[in-house]
C-alpha cells in the first residue's frame, strides 16, 4: 500500500488503540461552522453540539439568527425544534427527517464521526494514515477528515466532510471542549 493503511487489511495497532480511546469519550462539546445542502436547499450557519454519554444536543443557528434548530435526547428518542416553532419527536431520526424534510442527517452515528472515529454499533471501511483516520464509509455516508488538532492530549478534526446522496455537510470545528471540568479551547 501507498502509506494508506485500511483497516482490516492491514491492522495498525495504534489506530486500533486510539479509536478506542476516543470512543470511550463519553463527555465532550463541540463549537464551530456548519454547511448543509440538501438537494437544492442549503444552509450554513454555527453549530454547538454537546454529547454526555448517549445524550446528544446539537444546535445549529443561520446568520443573524434565521433559520436553525435543536436536535436533543438519547437513543430512545429525539426531539427536534425549528427557530420557525415547529417540533418533532424521533424513533427513528434518519427516516423520521427524512419523511418530514426530505433529507435526513445520521445523528447518532456523527456523534462518534465528530470525534474522528467510526461508528462501533455497524461495519465501516476506514482509511488510516499516521494513526489518524482519513476517510470512513459507514451506513451509506462518506465521510473525509481534513486536518486534526491537539485538545487535552487528543487528535480531534479540524475539518469533516460527511456526503450521502444528496446531502453534504461540511464541518469546521473551532472549539473543542473534553469532559466537563474541561475549558472550551
Amino acid at each position: 500500500m501507498t502509506g494508506r493503511d485500511k483497516v482490516g487489511e492491514s491492522i495498525d495497532a495504534d489506530w486500533l488503540e486510539r479509536r478506542d480511546e476516543l470512543r470511550s469519550i463519553d463527555d465532550w462539546r463541540v463549537e464551530g461552522r456548519l454547511s448543509l445542502q440538501a438537494g437544492r436547499d442549503g444552509y450554513n450557519g454555527t453549530l454547538s453540539w454537546e454529547q454526555a454519554g448517549n445524550d446528544v444536543d446539537f444546535r445549529f443557528r443561520g446568520p443573524f439568527g434565521f433559520g436553525g434548530f435543536r436536535i436533543h435526547g438519547d437513543l430512545e428518542q429525539l426531539r427536534v425544534k425549528t427557530t420557525t416553532g415547529t417540533e418533532m419527536f424521533l424513533k427513528d431520526p434518519e427516516e423520521d427527517m427524512k419523511e418530514s424534510f426530505g433529507w435526513s442527517i445520521p445523528v447518532h452515528s456523527m456523534r462518534f464521526w465528530i470525534v474522528g472515529v467510526s461508528d462501533p454499533s455497524e461495519p465501516a471501511d476506514e482509511v488510516v494514515e499516521g494513526g489518524l483516520l482519513e476517510e470512513l464509509e459507514q451506513h451509506g455516508w462518506s465521510v473525509t477528515y481534513d486536518g486534526y488538532r491537539d485538545h487535552a492530549g487528543f487528535l480531534l478534526p479540524r475539518k469533516i466532510l460527511m456526503e450521502k446522496a444528496d446531502v453534504r455537510i461540511k464541518m469546521v470545528a473551532d472549539r473543542w471542549r473534553i469532559s466537563a471540568d474541561d475549558d472550551l479551547l
